[in-house]
């Protein structure tokens, strides 16, 4: 059996802002770090999983066949931990 690829899950934050904005920098923007930030974790994740996930250009970047698919799965996975963490902190107090 083949080994998996690991995939950081920390990237896939990074990965899905620079998806939804078509731009390093407006992710960097986003996510209130650097735009070579955003650029190393997308590339983390691009070497983890040994595929180009962008098509790069000066204007844009656009998802290649393969970004495409993760993104389908990657955005409903973050919204839904992201819903979760908002249920947890609006149901649990703080400790004493």
């Amino acid at each position: 059996m083949k080994n998996q690829p690991f995939v950081p899950l920390h990237t896939l934050w990074f990965f899905e802002a620079v998806a939804h904005q078509k731009s390093f920098t407006k992710a960097s923007q986003v996510l209130s770090v650097t735009q070579s930030a955003v650029s190393k974790q997308v590339r983390n994740l691009e070497n983890s999983l040994g595929l180009e996930l962008f098509e790069r250009s000066c204007a844009e970047v656009k998802l290649t066949e393969a970004g495409a698919m993760l993104l389908e799965c990657v955005q409903p996975m973050l919204k839904s931990l992201q819903q979760v963490v908002q249920t947890i902190h609006s149901t649990t107090s703080p400790p004493s």
